[in-house]
């Protein structure tokens, strides 16, 4: 399974480094030439739960699973920017008075923010061989996103 973006309320991961920053400073510049979708690692697991089950039953009911094996991708339902993740983060955090006061979020480009392993601009992958083969729908990283920050 490949995945992208991965954020959850365990390790070290974008979501949670926004909150640190964003207790720490007033103005954060943030990538928003970079897409991708967010997914939140919960979401992961049901989607391989899923997985598992429905391999066990055919292999139980020996329907056997030709052509269901191989490389699926798995991610949030929705293409956005770091920039445009990061204020998704802080508006759902202060709708939900986790944050009192909002940084100011600034818009920079990926060569303002160098970083030792070069990203690629766009990285949204397409789920669409895993809705079909095991009609798994990519996760709304929303909805989770609303969830943690109440974490």
């Amino acid at each position: 399974l490949r995945t992208a973006w991965v954020f959850s309320e365990y390790g070290n991961n974008f979501m949670k480094t926004m909150f640190r920053l964003a207790k720490e400073r007033d103005t954060l510049g943030v990538v928003a030439d970079q897409f991708g979708c967010p997914t939140y690692a919960g979401d992961i697991a049901k989607a391989l739960i899923s997985i598992a089950q429905q391999l066990h039953e055919a292999e139980q009911n020996k329907s056997g699973t030709p052509g269901r094996y191989g490389v699926y991708h798995y991610a949030g339902n929705e293409a956005v920017s770091w920039h445009g993740f990061a204020v998704a983060i802080f508006t759902e955090a202060h709708n939900q008075g986790v944050l009192k006061t909002v940084p100011t979020v600034n818009a920079i480009s990926t060569e303002a923010y160098p970083t030792p392993a070069k990203r690629p601009a766009y990285s949204v992958l397409s789920t669409a061989k895993i809705e079909n083969v095991y009609n798994v729908t990519p996760s709304d990283w929303r909805v989770a996103c609303k969830m943690q920050v109440a974490y």
